[in-house]
């Protein structure tokens, strides 16, 4: 049996960090598409990032704000 490749769609599995409890969970995306993780399991909190993009003091920074001013802005 051959299987028909012309549905089959390459997906792409990024890690996705939690912006209030720090909680990481993997997501499927599709490239050049934006990814929309939902809410985070533990706290609820629908803030996400990217793992690779965090680094320690980045994330201390946002976890010492209230969530209401958690916001990346791109450089």
């Amino acid at each position: 049996m051959v299987a028909d490749n012309r549905f089959t769609c390459l997906m792409a599995t990024h890690s996705v960090e939690c912006l209030r409890c720090g909680h990481v969970r993997q997501v499927p995306a599709r490239a050049g598409q934006n990814v929309d993780a939902g809410e985070c399991d533990r706290c609820e909190y629908v803030g996400w990032a990217l793992v690779a993009d965090l680094t320690e003091k980045l994330r201390r920074i946002l976890r010492e704000r209230p969530p209401e001013r958690r916001r990346l802005y791109a450089a």
